[in-house]
């Protein structure tokens, strides 16, 4: 155990620091797709049998879904269509277990105007595209997994790729039934830009753990999100204060919320059943997304999946607001 606990310091110490603030770009490689992982809270990373964990975490990829070939689509907000296949692979019990991924975002028809006035010139697209290759391998209780990805991405005429990679470390106890898992996501740079100015890719840092109840038919789900910048808050406009000289103040955010801002939770019953149900809650959205004099629902998730021996078919819910609600559909084959 203790050399366990030394490699997870020596990864997080290479990696958890290293990403400063500002804007960054492709940002869609953090938007899920796996129904499963949107119902749990969206940052579900310890999923042993869903292939399309893999995308999020490479150290979840296990001779459980050797042979899957899953196919997500997510019909999100304002009519951007958003998709994944991914299908793994174990090259021999001994040898660990590859994987091969695509994720897609469609922003579909956009306006073009100027920067004079609102007169619409025309329409254009947008489109972003990852491309997945992956590893895991277990050494006894511990799987090492590592993805390449490569990124490409077009607005209008302006293109843009890079090469980014995933480290993930996933530790089974042996004893109680009880994982954790540490991720780095999208490290790596730029390989082409948009214009003359280089970009930061925005490095995510994410720990998580699972626990099943044992009496109770019930699988607990719980991460900590974007751990490599922790001041993420952002005052939600809604929250503003305005006096009789209508100065306005800005909702002001403890420390105490803005670390509950990281954490995401979920509860799966029935884990192991042919019916699973899932919620979970995103306090994150919540607090962003909450509007003061009304009840949005933002933050919340639910879904359920149904398992058979050939065929899977999960499905998720989940809304920023009234206005801003999405399904996303999952199925997977047991080849």
């Amino acid at each position: 155990m203790k050399y366990i606990l030394l490699t997870v310091f020596i990864f997080l110490s290479q990696n958890l620091f290293s990403q400063t603030g500002g804007e960054t770009v492709y940002a869609f490689l953090n938007t899920p797709t796996s129904p499963k992982q949107i119902a749990l809270g969206g940052v579900t990373l310890t999923t042993r049998n869903d292939v399309s964990q893999v995308l999020w975490n490479p150290s979840a990829v296990n001779s459980q879904v050797d042979g899957d070939v899953s196919v997500n689509f997510v019909n999100y907000i304002a009519d951007i269509n958003v998709g994944s296949l991914v299908y793994a692979r174990s090259i021999k019990p001994e040898y660990g277990t590859a994987f091969l991924g695509v994720q897609y975002f469609g922003y579909g028809d956009l306006e073009r105007t100027d920067a004079s006035g609102p007169d619409v010139l025309g329409t254009f697209s947008a489109r972003d595209i990852a491309f997945n290759l992956g590893y895991g391998y277990t050494y006894k209780q511990v799987t090492f997994g590592i993805t390449a990805k490569y990124i490409s991405s077009k607005i209008d005429t302006y293109t843009s790729s890079a090469f980014l990679y995933d480290l993930g470390i996933t530790y089974l106890h042996p004893e109680l039934p009880f994982i954790v898992s540490i991720v780095v996501r999208n490290s790596g740079k730029q390989l082409t830009k948009y214009l003359d100015r280089e970009e930061e890719v925005g490095k995510n840092v994410i720990m998580a753990a699972e626990y099943s109840l044992e009496h109770v038919p019930i699988k607990l789900y719980g991460a900590i999100d974007d751990i490599s910048n922790w001041a993420i808050s952002e005052p939600n406009p809604s929250r503003e204060k305005t006096d009789l000289n209508d100065n306005v103040t800005e909702e002001n955010i403890s420390d105490v919320d803005n670390a509950l801002r990281h954490l995401s939770i979920g509860a799966e019953l029935w884990p192991e059943k042919k019916l699973n149900l899932r919620i979970g809650y995103n306090h994150r959205r919540s607090q962003e997304f909450q509007l003061s004099e009304a009840r949005t629902g933002a933050g919340l998730s639910y879904g359920f999946g149904i398992n058979t021996k050939y065929i899977k078919f999960d499905y998720a819910f989940a809304k920023f607001q009234e206005g801003a609600k999405y399904s996303t559909f999952g199925l997977t084959l047991h080849l």
